[in-house]
């Protein structure tokens, strides 16, 4: 072989192999994946109406042994949410409740 051959076969070989690596290199997926959020972050468990919202309200009442304040009646929807809310707050165990061998670290 003469070197003319040589250069020219070695020319082919790299751009043979430079072709090759730049197709596979643009056929791999580099992008970042993508991630969904659960359902439950976007949805609210309160009631929006406010029968939904006496009922919800009424419940909670009767867990903490109490009833619905005298002329409850008049209480806007936005009161009625914001006392059931409260009292869901009132209800909530708290740790010793939920891990009653928990040791307070300081």
């Amino acid at each position: 072989m003469t070197g003319k051959k040589v250069w020219v076969l070695g020319a082919a070989t790299f751009l043979l192999g430079a072709g090759a690596a730049f197709a596979v290199a643009g056929s791999a997926d580099d992008g970042p994946e993508v991630t969904v959020q659960p359902q439950s972050a976007a949805t609210s468990d309160v009631p929006q109406t406010r029968e939904g919202l006496v009922t919800a309200w009424t419940a909670e009442l009767r867990r903490a042994g109490t009833t619905k304040p005298d002329g409850w009646e008049l209480l806007t929807t936005e009161e009625i949410r914001g006392r059931y809310l409260s009292q869901v707050h009132a209800n909530a165990p708290d740790a010793a409740e939920v891990d009653p061998g928990m040791v307070k670290r300081d």
